[in-house]
């Protein structure tokens, strides 16, 4: 029996859900078997039958909202929510897996293209004369889609979980303002719909609506609502909101579905973003993370074996994928007990007994004739060695190279937990040989997140904080790097790659290394928190503008080039080439005055560093 199960929203995007013909086609190479509803509130929802009676984590992620027509440079988050349930055999689920909010741009139609690109002002024209948008209503993003997972109870649904959509952007940006993630899990409150204006507010659990631009409640079938009236009949804007309950857009953003809705402008406020819905869990599971915002583009739904870990001493564990059975982890220096639970010290001193175990004196004669036996066989295997290494240095350095190109190699390597970097004098860092030894281990249970940051190039990056640093008696704020536990082993040899690269540097304009969390699933690294952002944003959102002069000075420009070049020095001064110096790859400690900018994203280097 498989141990996971992930549903997708099988290639259906937009206000309505996926035909029993596209997740037969989307799951046709996978574990997993659905029937698609084809009527009714069902429609649409894939209906999945539970395999064996055991504890299962169930994580529910809600679509983002669309991106408005000037307002493109980041999504509503959809919400992410974990929980644990117990299931029994044959427990009928039904999973809607929300799908993302329409953006405004780009348009296959020539007027509204010109729009999205600069060459039309007219909806600039009508907010500069009239401070709002009538006439050219338009080009807000529609609301993203909740993800619901539910069951039938007397012919009644009762949610398990629901992971609210993000709501969608409005036409222009202004200063963001943060929302914090909001969760229910009280089902005697109403599921009502979000408030609709011009644009339409987001469905919730069992509301009912009359607005065609409005996303349905569950009950009413989820559907994402239509753009409002005004951008149709003026140009055809059309910016609907996803599957899930997601509002339809208007000058202003629709609201995310949930199990209450997210509610759309009053007005039609072009600055305006559509808010994100309300997610949910059932009392009788229990939330294992916080509700956070991080899905950048249509739902999902990931449904695993839980692992009860409670036994072993550390309370962490994982399954030997050869064998199926549960192993407990234990900290570094430990080792696990033959009881398979406890965690003993290791022997320090090589050669060191046991207190119990008697001592014997072997004979001062055999005792030098062992010795010199292994001298002489020592130096004859030194010399031997020499001489191959001298006649065959060439061959053996073209073939280790080849080797180390090999997926197999690279596995073996990242399994034995020793990766070499001297073979390449020019690249190496320092001349160095860097181990999984050197890297500083940090407690998974030390280790606490708070919220979702974005997606990294592996998986998602969080802000946490660490307890237990010796040099800091406060939690210390971190970034926290996640590779998913689904993932190839090239990108988990690239993700030990990078934590090995950025370890060895100690300089005040390099991104610091606080340390990393191995030993349990999610992998983590730990980085210092660059609270200022990435470079390129922040020159991005601080240029001059008419009539509004940029807030930065020359000597601001000078400082942050300053700190970068230091960077550069530092790594040319170790002989480490980086290869992808950009803005983007910098981050800033703050973005107010006395802001240092450091250099990060070492993932160019990992081929050249390997």
């Amino acid at each position: 029996i498989s141990d996971h199960w992930l549903f997708t929203t099988c290639g259906a995007s937009g206000p309505y859900g996926p035909t029993q013909s596209q997740c037969n086609n989307a799951y046709r190479n996978s574990n997993l078997s659905v029937i698609v509803g084809a009527e009714g509130i069902l429609q649409g929802i894939q209906i999945w039958r539970v395999p064996a009676t055991n504890t299962y984590s169930i994580s529910g992620y809600g679509a983002a909202g669309g991106k408005g027509g000037k307002n493109t440079m980041v999504r509503s988050h959809g919400v992410s929510v974990l929980g644990i349930f117990d299931l029994q055999k044959d427990d009928t689920l039904y999973i809607l897996v929300g799908q993302q909010g329409e953006d405004a741009c780009p348009s296959t139609n020539d007027v509204i293209q010109k729009v999205c690109i600069g060459e039309n002002n007219v909806i600039e024209e009508e907010i500069r004369v009239n401070r709002s948008v009538n006439e050219w209503a338009g080009g807000g993003g529609g609301g993203g889609g909740a993800t619901y997972i539910f069951k039938m109870e007397n012919g009644e649904p009762v949610p398990l979980i629901i992971a609210a959509g993000g709501g969608g952007r409005a036409y222009r940006a202004k200063t963001d303002t943060f929302h914090p993630e909001r969760l229910e899990n009280d089902s005697s409150i109403p599921g009502l719909n979000g408030n609709s204006g011009a644009a339409g507010g987001g469905g919730g659990w069992n509301d009912n609506t009359s607005f065609l631009w409005s996303g349905k409640s569950l009950l009413e079938g989820a559907t994402g609502g239509r753009s409002c009236p005004q951008a149709m009949k003026k140009w055809g804007w059309e910016t609907r909101g996803g599957f899930g309950g997601g509002g339809g857009g208007c000058s202003s953003g629709g609201g995310g579905g949930g199990y209450i809705g997210g509610n759309a402008a009053v007005d039609n406020d072009p600055e305006m973003d559509g808010e994100d819905g309300v997610s949910f869990i059932n009392p009788i599971g229990t939330l294992y993370t916080p509700a956070l915002k991080v899905t950048e583009g249509h739902g999902e739904v990931d449904i695993r074996l839980h692992l009860n870990c409670s036994h072993c001493e550390m309370d962490e564990c994982r399954v030997d994928l050869e064998t199926q059975k549960v192993i407990c982890f234990c900290e570094p220096g430990t080792e696990l007990a033959e009881d398979g639970v406890s965690c003993i010290g290791k022997y320090v001193l090589w050669g060191r007994l046991p207190a119990s175990e008697p001592v014997v004196h072997l004979p001062l004669s055999l005792v030098l004739s062992v010795v010199t036996s292994a001298l002489v066989a020592a130096l004859i295997l030194a010399f031997s060695g020499i001489m191959i290494v001298y006649r065959r240095k060439h061959q053996e350095l073209q073939a280790m190279q080849m080797e180390l190109q090999s997926p197999e190699y690279k596995l073996s390597k990242l399994r034995t937990s020793t990766i070499m970097t001297d073979y390449n004098p020019n690249y190496c860092f320092a001349g160095k040989t860097t181990s999984i030894s050197d890297l500083k281990e940090v407690p998974r249970k030390n280790i606490s997140l708070i919220r979702g940051l974005g997606h990294g190039a592996f998986g998602e990056v969080y802000e946490g904080q660490v307890a237990g640093i010796p040099s800091d008696p406060t939690p210390l704020q971190v970034a926290v790097k996640t590779l998913p536990e689904v993932c190839s082993e090239q990108d988990e040899l690239d993700f030990l790659m990078e934590a090995l690269i950025i370890s060895k540097f100690n300089h005040q304009n390099i991104v610091r290394c606080i340390g990393v969390s191995l030993q349990a699933l999610p992998r983590f690294i730990l980085l210092e928190l660059m609270a200022g952002g990435d470079l390129k944003s922040f020159l991005r959102e601080t240029r001059p503008r008419p009539n509004q002069p940029s807030s930065l000075s020359m000597l601001d420009l000078l400082h942050v080039a300053r700190d970068i070049a230091c960077g550069c020095q530092y790594l040319e001064e170790n002989h480490f080439i980086h290869r992808d110096i950009a803005a983007r790859n910098c981050l800033l400690t703050c973005r107010g005055p006395g802001r240092v900018a450091k250099i990060g994203d070492f993932g160019m280097a990992r081929d050249i560093y390997r």
